[in-house]
This record gives structure tokens, sequence and C-alpha cells, in this order.
């Protein structure tokens, strides 16, 4: 994952669309932090730019800009490894780690 608008502040970014916005709190809907979310569905995101625009709720600019941080590894962000070990069970990491393999990861 690559994230192009690192070093552009957030009062620069361009703002996200209703569309977009509707999105996010799609993926907030079950009510999991980013960090839990970034745990559990990571591995299946292989396009994210969302955190590369300013929301005019606060609530799911903070949340998708976290998790943003997180897929990237910015800002001191935890790890994946460190998220899955805090959030999932054995099992679950495990699944995910044979689905990885299997997608060439």
């Amino acid at each position: 994952m690559d994230s192009t608008q690192s070093d552009i502040s957030e009062f620069d970014m361009p703002l996200a669309t209703v569309t977009m916005e509707n999105h996010v709190r799609g993926m907030m809907s079950d009510g999991l932090s980013p960090d839990e979310y970034a745990a559990r569905w990571a591995h299946t995101i292989y396009c994210f730019s969302e955190d590369g625009y300013r929301y005019r709720d606060v609530v799911l600019q903070s949340w998708i800009h976290a998790l943003g941080a997180i897929l990237f590894q910015k800002n001191g962000a935890p790890n994946l490894n460190e998220l899955r070990a805090k959030f999932l069970a054995a099992e679950e990491i495990q699944k995910i780690q044979e689905e990885q393999k299997y997608e060439g990861f």
C-alpha cells in the first residue's frame, strides 16, 4: 500500500464526497475501532485512499485517518501483527495467514 498524500495537511486535502462519507460510515457500522477494523480486515483491502480526504464529520475523519495511519504505518501507528494479537483469536490469525498465503502475500 502506498499513500501519495502523506505530506499534505488535513486542511489542504480535498473534501470527501457524500458517497465516500457513506462508504466510511459503512466501514464503521459494526462499531469497531480503527485498530480492530485493521486487525480483522486489512488483509482484504487492496486499494485505499480514503485517508487522503477531509470529512464534514470529524468522527468519520478521525476514524478513517487513524485506519490509514495503520495501513500505511504512519505516525507510529501499531503494526498489524500487534493488532491481530490483541484483537483476534489464534484461529482467526491462522485463517488470515492461510488466506494471505493462498493469495501470494
